[in-house]
């Protein structure tokens, strides 16, 4: 495609447009990377760049027709954002990767780098010293003593773009824009391999399962992977198709990005590259003249580069990631012939079995067979591609609760297997009445749960309560703040106070780091203590050198599973409850 004619397909502006945000997010992180992450810079972009793609969209709008279903489509996953949008509330609170994501998107907006100082983050350094923050989770301490994520800058800055906007909003939007992103490119690879009406089920399966609109909620990496994922897979089909070089850049510019955000992008690109020199077996002089064409070699070197100038810009974090990575082949390879391994694979199965997932996953696997076995080889490429995600199927590398455990799934696993099961569905049924009876009920048992937790917005009502806390407190003084203040350890009011309202709070678990604080570098020391947490202060002595100074009360929503599941079991998984907690503490004075 040669981008200097302004005459353009549909298909191709909508590549067009993809890249457009492709392109915010590669500058978001090279801004992150060189500390100049000002939001004049980002204006600038979208000055530019926005009014060459609407230029572009208006000379081309005579070609632009959508056919009845493609509209329904756009309809329906508009309305789907939006309705999502409207359930969810920004995940910024500390204790869990969501919270910690959202704290390092917001801290490089606010700082222009990643890497930030605290009085407060200060002190605990020279307690702890360089590595691990343990009192800012998600954070690591530098040699010097600064705060840096210990996560992958990809994520971090797509959504420090959109803050840098919106404020709070922004977050929601930019899962908004990748989720739109990913569904079209989703509908767009099955209508390379199924019917119309068959896509258009495929689409719907996606949109009505609740795995997708759940982690929707959640300021998760997943959710710019499933964009970036799925539209390089969209292009990189279209390449093996068409030979097309723009196709091939658009695909390393999306697969490259998501390198920065998820280290199984590597994998990814490595199985493409394998690919591709199959493929120049057919066609070599041709397809290695274009994969090896100027523009290509550019950017492949181009992202190497940015690559390892990022891993020594925050080195820790990837170490860490590396190491995380590592870890549960080593545990696989060494637990094999355990039973310890296949109660894991089985607990798998059955969280799998209790959100009705288990179902595509075996017909997935049953259509990559039928198309391995009819030898349609090219049919197998996007499932080959993220083949390496199966693993997780082995050993998920994280927390088992659910629907948690998931994430892990969520943006190749669970996406290929439905595109696969139609693949199957279709074959396997001759007769369209069946096919469309069949698939009609998987839709039918995606909404059951779907619609369950649809308008469950966990937290929905504690950014106001920990503000209205924070309005008690005096921005000079250190504030302590015990695990369970909030009722619930995964959504701490650490964060919020720190970088929303200019409180130094302080995650403390330690009883032994009190005595170690310099204290004249605060004006007093406060301590937020929920009642069921009393025994820790009341044992270590704490709680006698403390004086009651303000009653709180925190009402949260949360999803809980039930306590009597158990990992080595065979008993069905339930599915976990929509509950509000109270929780009732005090503010505590330390005494001088």
């Amino acid at each position: 495609m040669r981008l200097s004619h302004t005459t353009l397909s549909p298909r191709q502006l909508f590549a067009l447009f993809v890249l457009f945000w492709i392109g915010l997010g590669w500058l978001g992180i090279i801004l992150a990377l060189l500390g100049i992450f000002f939001k004049t810079i980002l204006m600038v972009y979208f000055f530019i760049f926005g009014l060459g793609l609407a230029y572009l969209a208006v000379v081309n709008s005579a070609r632009i027709k959508f056919n009845r279903i493609f509209f329904l489509i756009l309809c329906l996953l508009l309305g789907a954002i939006v309705l999502f949008s409207s359930f969810t509330t920004p995940t910024i609170f500390s204790g869990r990767d969501q919270g910690s994501l959202s704290e390092a998107a917001i801290r490089l907006a606010q700082n222009h780098q990643l890497e930030f100082s605290l009085p407060a983050a200060d002190e605990f350094f020279k307690i702890y010293g360089p590595g691990k923050a343990l009192n800012f989770p998600g954070f690591n301490y530098t040699q010097t003593g600064n705060l840096i994520t210990q996560f992958p800058v990809g994520y971090i800055a797509w959504l420090a773009v959109f803050y840098s906007f919106l404020g709070l909003p922004g977050l929601v939007l930019a899962n908004g824009i990748s989720f739109f992103i990913f569904l079209l490119s989703f509908y767009l690879i099955a209508r390379q391999y199924l019917r119309g009406s068959s896509s258009f089920i495929a689409f719907l399966l996606v949109l009505t399962s609740f795995v997708f609109s759940w982690f929707f909620k959640f300021t998760l990496s997943e959710n710019l992977a499933l964009m970036l994922l799925w539209f390089g897979l969209y292009q990189f089909v279209l390449f093996i198709k068409n030979a097309q070089q723009f196709n091939l850049l658009a695909c390393f510019l999306s697969i490259g990005l998501l390198a920065f955000a998820r280290i199984e992008a590597l994998a990814f690109f490595a199985i493409m590259l394998i690919i591709l020199w199959f493929h120049c077996q057919k066609n070599w002089r041709r397809v290695f003249s274009i994969a090896i064409g100027k523009k290509i070699s550019l950017v492949f070197a181009g992202i190497i580069i940015l690559y390892f100038f990022n891993l020594a810009a925050n080195s820790q974090a990837y170490v860490a990631l590396v190491k995380g990575m590592i870890k549960p082949f080593l545990a696989w390879q060494q637990n094999i012939g355990n039973p310890s391994e296949g109660w894991q694979i089985f607990y798998v199965a059955r969280i799998f079995m209790a959100y009705d997932l288990l179902i595509f996953v075996f017909l997935g696997a049953a259509g990559f067979v039928s198309e391995w076995k009819n030898k349609k080889f090219t049919n197998l490429i996007p499932y080959l591609i993220v083949l390496p995600a199966f693993f997780y199927l082995l050993q998920p590398s994280v927390s088992a609760d659910h629907p948690w455990m998931l994430r892990r799934f969520v943006f190749a696993v669970i996406p290929i297997s439905i595109l696969y099961a139609l693949m199957f569905l279709e074959r396997f049924f001759q007769r369209p009445a069946i096919f469309y009876f069949f698939s009609s009920a998987l839709v039918a048992t995606n909404l059951l749960i779907f619609t369950h937790y649809l308008d469950f917005s966990p937290s929905q009502n504690l950014l106001p309560q920990i503000q209205k806390i924070g309005d008690n407190l005096n921005a000079d003084s250190l504030i302590l703040v015990d695990k369970n203040s909030t009722g619930d350890g995964w959504s701490m009011m650490t964060g919020p106070l720190n970088f929303l309202y200019g409180k130094q709070a302080v995650y403390f678990f330690n009883p032994a780091d009190l005595d170690k604080i310099d204290r004249s570098k605060f004006s007093v020391i406060y301590f937020i203590i929920p009642e069921d947490s009393l025994g820790m202060y009341r044992n270590s002595g704490i709680l006698e050198r403390l004086m009651p100074q303000k009653d709180y009360v925190m009402e949260n929503s949360i999803l809980t599973s039930h306590s009597t599941e158990k990992k080595y079991s065979v008993s069905l998984i339930e599915l976990p409850d929509k509950i509000n907690i109270s929780t009732q503490g005090k503010i505590y004075l330390l005494k001088k």
